[in-house]
């Protein structure tokens, strides 16, 4: 489900208006998050170190509403829920694109994102379908041979999205935590600096549960 935003009476009317225009209109942020809790936990439980803190990712985005906003024919929509797409390897080196649905509990979503994963792996080509590019979804991948520092994303203009863009890259020890390059890139016409500043900051917070 998903409500229409009154663009008229919305306080940042004429920043949405403003970077609408942009030809690239999405900027990015680039930081290390401590995940120290989250890798410790996966290890002790034999649990999925990725789907762990995929599901915290994808928990706080959940949590921030601009992070639910989509840019749809001109109009701004936020959707009660937002599920991610995510790239999985392959053995052969290749990749391809799934579709993880978001569920609160981590159990229930550990059990269907194992699903769909499976499914993935399985398959060839890069598995473009209509639940990949739903709207509603956080675009993710994982480098982990990389502690990058930096991040740039592949951008078709002529395909005017709005969906948010995050990344990871390879964990590394210090001061006896476990740390983990993170990147977002987000529209800038329906989120700014301050949200994805409240973003890392929850998210934080929620890898330290």
């Amino acid at each position: 489900m998903k409500r229409l935003i009154d663009i008229e009476s919305w306080n940042r009317k004429e920043h949405f208006e403003f970077f609408l225009q942009y030809d690239e209109p999405f900027f990015g942020i680039t930081m290390n998050l401590d995940c120290t809790k989250v890798y410790n936990l996966s290890k002790s439980e034999k649990s999925s170190f990725f789907l762990r803190y995929l599901h915290k990712i994808l928990t706080t985005a959940n949590m921030i509403e601009e992070f639910r906003y989509r840019i749809e024919n001109g109009k701004v929509f936020c959707y009660d829920k937002v599920h991610v797409s995510s790239t999985i390897g392959r053995k052969d080196g290749t990749f391809a694109f799934s579709f993880i649905e978001f569920r609160k509990d981590f159990k229930e979503f550990a059990d269907s994102a194992q699903e769909e994963i499976n499914r993935v792996k399985d398959s060839c080509g890069l598995q473009i379908n209509h639940r990949g590019i739903r709207e509603d979804t956080i675009h993710f991948t994982s480098i982990p041979w990389i502690q990058f520092t930096g991040l740039s994303h592949s951008r078709n203009f002529k395909f005017r999205d709005s969906c948010p863009k995050m990344a990871v890259g390879k964990i590394f020890k210090e001061n006896e935590k476990v740390m983990m390059p993170f990147s977002i890139n987000a529209h800038h016409a329906v989120v700014d600096g301050f949200h994805v500043g409240k973003f890392i900051e929850l998210l934080q917070t929620n890898m330290n549960e």
